[in-house]
């Protein structure tokens, strides 16, 4: 496996008042044990790889790593887990950088097992803020608990974030198009930010919108950014022990999603020979200037129209609501679309839910899924169809599985008010039109709790947590 982020290690000086922080802002955090050296951690963790380590001085004698851990706080490193640390090794050193002996590491559970690892510094002094070190895991740590924070995009501010780039291209880190040395996805997917992100970098035919772009980092901005996923709960921010937290709501664990072994069941019967396709323009490679005006082979999005069917196959097969084939010119959208509609399904579930209606247009290569009469569109997909704008079947199925799960989970879907619109997503909220700082985010919140009625479209969850 390439090399990806493993751990974001931060200095605190009491461990179970830092757990308590962490777990007070909805990130479970439990003893990880204690090294050898004689310091001792904490664990944010979830079923994810990536990890939040909060480590502190349990001994009261001297080396090189209670020193640099008792006299800190706060994020103070980071580490980058390699498969083969030697090799990884030889690759630094050919990139100039000069990377320190492979030396073993250890940690005692409260269980009394022992998780054991070797470790690389690249920096001059054991958790050296200027680059990461790197860790070859040789006992696989177990899983954290299912339902456990998982992390999906760090962001640092190093001294120099130029070397830290070279570090992690030289790793395999893939760059992005835009951003090729700020923005770089590692070999699990996960996302790093490095700061100052600066001014990006045209790409033939893109169109990129940045906001707040600074030269130099404010001086108040964190060292290091976390993004989390939990179970649930709504968008929150967090200031912890000198990281910025934001947390939202995994989709995988939405109530919904329980119906997905049952949706690729029947997906697995109804796409017939429809194939998947792979990203056409991975990470760092932008699309082909011609594309943007090209759509190539339009019939291979069918595949997202029998996604559609799998869900409404799922949802009737759970006993959750009825399917109803009703012509595309009776059903009104707030939003009518230009392209033809092919056909039509209508899902109603138990009074009180909003109905989901799913319309196929264009010879049923596009998808559109919304709720409500009149209807509100939650996802398009293909959101454009040109070739440039292919993203590659996985992701494309994705969109229309979070679809599915932000209509089957209820709450307040759109709030409208004049030509400002606010739509719920299961990653936060998109809006049209004009709004003040945090404006959104109240209307959403006003609408939930009945404060705001005019304009809203909101429904009862097609499941609970109990079903």
């Amino acid at each position: 496996m390439a090399a990806r982020f493993d751990h974001l290690v931060v200095a605190v000086e009491d461990l179970d008042e830092a757990a308590a922080r962490w777990s007070a802002a909805g990130l479970r955090a439990g003893r990880g044990g204690a090294h050898p050296v004689g310091t001792e951690n904490v664990l944010v963790r979830g079923p994810g790889r990536a990890y939040v380590e909060l480590i502190a001085a349990g001994r009261d004698e001297h080396n090189p790593w209670l020193d640099r851990v008792r006299g800190a706080r706060g994020p103070i490193s980071w580490a980058v887990a390699v498969d083969d640390v030697e090799a990884a090794r030889t690759t630094l050193a050919a990139a100039g950088f000069e990377p320190g002996p492979a030396v073993p590491g250890s940690r005692r559970t409260p269980d009394g097992d022992v998780v054991e690892w070797v470790v690389c510094d690249i920096g001059s002094q054991p958790y050296d803020w200027t680059l990461p070190f790197l860790i070859q895991w040789t006992t696989p740590m177990p899983p954290g608990p299912a339902d456990g924070p998982v992390v999906e995009w760090l962001g640092l501010t190093p001294p120099d974030p130029d070397r830290v780039a070279d570090l992690l291209l030289a790793l395999g880190f893939a760059p992005s198009a835009h951003w090729p040395r700020r923005v770089l996805h590692d070999g699990a997917g996960l996302q790093v930010t490095l700061s100052p992100v600066g001014e990006p970098v045209d790409v033939p035919g893109g169109a990129v919108v940045l906001v707040g772009a600074e030269a130099e980092p404010p001086r108040d901005e964190p060292l290091a950014s976390l993004t989390l996923a939990v179970p649930s709960g709504d968008l929150a921010g967090h200031l912890l022990d000198g990281v910025a937290v934001s947390t939202r709501s995994d989709r995988r664990r939405f109530p919904a999603a329980s119906l997905l072994p049952a949706v690729d069941e029947a997906f697995a019967r109804m796409r017939g020979d429809l194939a998947d396709w792979p990203n056409p323009h991975p990470v760092g490679v932008p699309p082909a200037e011609e594309e943007y005006s090209r759509r190539d082979r339009p019939e291979r999005y069918r595949l997202l129209a029998a996604r559609t069917d799998a869900w409404v196959d799922a949802v009737v097969g759970a006993g959750l609501g009825t399917a109803e084939r009703v012509d595309p010119g009776a059903v009104a959208w707030v939003d009518p679309s230009p392209l033809p509609a092919s056909r039509t399904t209508v899902l109603r579930g138990r009074p009180g839910t909003l109905a989901v209606v799913v319309a196929l247009l264009d010879d049923e290569t596009f998808v559109r899924v919304g709720v409500g009469e009149p209807v509100e569109v939650l996802d398009l997909q293909p959101d454009c169809g040109c070739d440039a704008c292919d993203t590659g079947s996985a992701d494309l199925l994705e969109a229309v599985d979070a679809a599915f799960l932000l209509a089957l989970s209820g709450g307040v879907h759109v709030v409208r008010a004049g030509d400002r619109v606010v739509r719920r997503s299961l990653d936060g909220w998109s809006g049209t039109g004009s709004f003040g700082l945090d404006e959104a985010e109240r209307w959403l919140a006003e609408a939930a709790d009945g404060r705001r009625t005019d304009g809203v479209v909101a429904g009862e969850p097609w499941l609970s947590r109990a079903d």
